[in-house]
């Protein structure tokens, strides 16, 4: 019998592997959040991990100077979306959730002023399929800082913030659908 606390730290074990991977590997850019951001530009893919209530990977793909696809994966025992919360259950088939969303940036904002996004999807696990809608904004409230709100049904969902610490690496913290903290990049 599996243990699941021991799964659960094997799981966060190979995403801080990822993490540092992503680290190290990636050439050095401006980077961006765990969840998505409605800062759009072209052609500028954007990645970010979450962690904490659930390990999530998530990628968006700019495609012109207004709209993005993206798409996430994760597992979270809590089932939040499904309404499965049978704590006993601890298999990674039903705790897994993907999902794919399209966004479309309104507002396109400055150094003081938000960029707004809608975003329009879905996203599923074994019980279903459902829709996700909402509005993203994100504010930079100075070159290191950025806060983001995102009014979302589903996993987009969130308040956090983020600091650079680098060109390459953003870290996060909030609370949001993919997790308590978060480390985003651009690829």
């Amino acid at each position: 019998m599996r243990n699941p606390i021991r799964h659960q730290i094997g799981v966060g074990l190979f995403v801080a592997g990822l993490l540092l991977a992503a680290v190290v590997l990636i050439p050095p850019a401006i980077s961006q959040a765990s969840i998505p951001d409605a800062n759009i530009q072209p052609r500028v893919n954007q990645g970010g991990f979450g962690m904490i209530s659930g390990v999530y990977g998530r990628a968006d793909f700019g495609l012109d100077e207004r709209s993005a696809v993206g798409g996430y994966f994760g597992t979270d025992p809590n089932d939040l979306y499904f309404g499965d919360f049978d704590r006993g259950d601890h298999r990674f088939d039903s705790n897994a959730l993907v999902g794919g969303h399209y966004m479309y940036q309104f507002v396109e904002g400055g150094e003081n002023e938000p960029n707004v996004a809608g975003i329009f999807g879905a996203f599923a696990n074994r019980h279903g399929v459902r829709p996700e809608l909402g509005v993203a904004l994100s504010y930079p409230f100075d070159a290191r800082w950025t806060g983001r709100a995102n009014v979302v049904y589903g996993p987009s969902w969130g308040f956090e913030m983020g600091y650079r610490f680098n060109s390459t690496v953003e870290g996060t913290i909030g609370i949001t659908g993919m997790g308590l903290i978060g480390l985003g990049f651009r690829f």
